[in-house]
């Protein structure tokens, strides 16, 4: 008798091997052989799945950003829960560095990759989607100031986001995870008429 396949099962321990890979010894290291040999497949069936080593990052990237999604609860108040969208963004991790890394590996890659861009613009659509939540969460609490541009301050938002992960990711000495969020807790306060937490 033939033997089934769970094809979707095997995706997942693929992507949770090179997951291992990619937090032990960094995204370089994420090759095809290296991920085979970690799934306990071979090159061969791997490649099955994902023909090239772009089309493995991108469904990481998926995966990663599923399963993270799943359960994730924020304050009802708020500032804190302004505060807790922005952070959850951001590297204050050994996991999120890991992440950030990850995304800015496929930010570049998807410079001179066609299969990357969608899934790039629609990541980055994301961020910006989650500043503007940001925003009009503030906005209907009645904390924001009257001279805020939304439009506008969503892009700045979202840059001090990519910003701070930027640095975080080269000068970790430096952006460390309390200093990170002080430049976050800083800049949404001087975006609202009072810092109403509670």
């Amino acid at each position: 008798m033939p033997k089934i396949v769970d094809h979707e099962q095997k995706r997942k321990l693929i992507a949770e091997s090179a997951w291992r890979i990619i937090e032990e010894k960094g995204i370089e290291h994420a090759s095809i052989r290296a991920v085979s040999a970690a799934a306990g497949v071979s090159p061969g069936a791997l490649r099955h799945y994902f023909s090239t080593q772009d089309e493995l990052l991108l469904f990481i990237v998926d995966y990663y950003l599923t399963v993270k999604a799943e359960g994730l609860e924020i304050s009802r108040i708020p500032m804190k829960a302004a505060l807790e969208v922005l952070l959850e963004l951001l590297p204050m991790d050994t996991e999120k560095r890991t992440a950030a890394g990850v995304w800015w590996v496929f930010a570049i890659r998807s410079l001179t990759s066609p299969s990357l861009q969608a899934k790039k613009d629609e990541l980055t659509d994301g961020l910006h989607y989650l500043t503007k939540t940001v925003l009009d969460l503030l906005a209907k609490a009645e904390l924001l100031h009257s001279s805020v541009d939304i439009e506008l301050e969503t892009f700045r938002l979202a840059a001090v986001v990519e910003g701070l992960t930027i640095l975080a990711l080269l000068r970790p000495e430096l952006y460390l995870p309390e200093t990170v969020e002080r430049i976050v807790v800083r800049h949404l306060r001087e975006l609202c008429v009072s810092a109403k937490d509670e």
